[in-house]
C-alpha cells in the first residue's frame, strides 16, 4: 500500500513538472533562440501590427531575420526596421539582415529590408 501511494504521488509530481516546463515563459535553453524569444516578446508588447519573428531560414548560423507585419497605412516600415535593429542589438542579435514580411497577402510580401550594423 505504501509503495503504491508513493509511487502515485511521484507520477503526480513528474507529470505536474512536465506541465509546468512546457507552460513556463522562462525559456530553459539559451543562444539564439533565446535571443529571437526576447526580440518577439519585446517587440509583440510595443506594437499591434507587428504579429511574430523568426529566422528566414533554418540554416545552422543564420543572419537573417523575418519580421512579420500587418501592413498598415501611416506606417514608416524603414523607421520601423531601424527600431527593429535597435532591439535586434539590445537582445544581442548583431549584424542581422531585416525583412519585414506582409504575411496578411499571398504570395507574402516584403514592406521594407534593412542590414543593421
Amino acid at each position: 500500500m505504501k509503495l503504491k501511494t508513493s509511487l502515485i504521488l511521484s507520477l503526480t509530481l513528474l507529470f505536474y513538472s512536465v506541465i509546468y516546463l512546457a507552460t513556463s515563459k522562462d525559456l530553459p535553453y539559451g543562444g539564439d533562440s533565446a535571443k529571437l524569444y526576447g526580440l518577439d516578446t519585446t517587440l509583440s508588447k510595443k506594437y499591434d501590427y507587428f504579429y511574430g519573428a523568426q529566422r528566414c531560414t533554418y540554416r545552422q548560423g543564420s543572419d537573417t531575420l523575418c519580421i512579420y507585419v500587418k501592413d498598415t497605412v501611416g506606417i514608416n516600415w524603414d523607421r520601423f526596421a531601424d527600431t527593429v535593429c535597435t532591439y535586434a542589438n539590445s537582445v544581442g542579435l548583431y549584424r542581422q539582415k531585416i525583412f519585414l514580411v506582409n504575411n496578411r497577402v499571398n504570395p507574402p510580401d516584403t514592406v521594407a529590408r534593412k542590414q543593421c550594423p
